[in-house]
């Protein structure tokens, strides 16, 4: 397709493509960078960049995640199965075992909002108890720095038994440390793949009967931290990793409970006041 006919027809092209807004800016911002490269260079016989007008505006979408039950239902299935593992009652080969290891993952990420790419590309020397402390790689991060997120006393537990463990079966400071294979005792896997963290969250949302993902976890911290924005602005772009304060704003929802109590409380007034007689109007009219 041209470029002037896609220019012109932006939202056909990504209706008829099935693109999301978001997708169809990124693919823009890649192909104005390659024009204007090109532009530069004399290799391409244009005077302006045809991709500088071709921004379409995003639609702003709830972000979902997991509200209190859901968080119960996840613990409480996660729960079950680690009662029959302790019984020797869980199935042979099951996606959610073993289960303290997988309720590691979890709490890392409801109590850190990490990625799932920063969350499989952890080492165990990333983690400093002592200081209270996780090193999030460049490499990993969406801003490509390096940057340090805390360990809640929430999480500390179960991270630093899971890192006594892995230490004890010979873990190295440069390994993967959520690595399912090596805490079985496989230590000839080095590495996790993608595949086994999602089989586990296909597995856990079917047991839970709705979806349950990494970034829906991080998702929930953000909006929680995001309901007093004046307060936790700085903190929750520090530890979600954002460049912008502006992205971090995007957690900003409407409170709901407080918008209702604001309407029972200041409606009744107003339709009182609308209730009250003119005194200077006449019965016979």
């Amino acid at each position: 397709m041209a470029v002037s006919a896609i220019a012109s027809t932006p939202h056909s092209v990504l209706k008829e493509r099935g693109l999301s807004a978001k997708t169809w800016n990124n693919k823009v911002a890649h192909m104005r960078a390659l024009y204007a490269f090109g532009i530069n260079k004399k290799y391409i016989p244009l005077k302006e960049n045809p991709f500088h007008e071709m921004v379409v505006r995003a639609d702003t979408k709830l972000k979902k995640t997991l509200d209190d039950q859901q968080m119960e239902k996840v613990y409480s299935v996660m729960g079950r199965f680690e009662e029959m593992e302790k019984q020797g009652r869980a199935p042979g080969r099951c996606a959610l075992l073993p289960t303290h290891f997988w309720l590691t993952v979890l709490d890392t990420l409801q109590y850190t909002g990490m990625r799932q790419n920063q969350l499989i590309h952890l080492r165990q020397g990333d983690i400093s108890l002592k200081g209270g402390w996780i090193m999030l790689q460049a490499e990993t991060a969406k801003n490509h720095r390096d940057y340090r997120i805390p360990v809640a006393g929430l999480l500390k537990p179960r991270l630093s038994r899971l890192l006594a463990e892995m230490k004890l079966r010979g873990m190295k400071p440069t390994a993967q440390l959520f690595n399912v294979d090596f805490c079985k005792g496989n230590s000839r896997i080095e590495a996790m793949p993608l595949q086994t963290i999602r089989g586990f969250f296909r597995r856990l949302s079917k047991e839970c009967g709705f979806k349950v993902s990494p970034h829906r976890f991080r998702h929930t911290i953000a909006t929680k931290l995001m309901r007093s924005p004046n307060r936790n602005l700085h903190a929750a772009k520090n530890l979600l990793g954002h460049s912008s304060a502006n992205t971090t704003l995007e957690y900003v929802e409407n409170d709901v409970d407080s918008l209702r109590e604001i309407l029972d409380s200041e409606l009744p007034a107003v339709k009182k006041k609308g209730r009250k007689k003119d005194p200077s109007s006449g019965s016979g009219s």
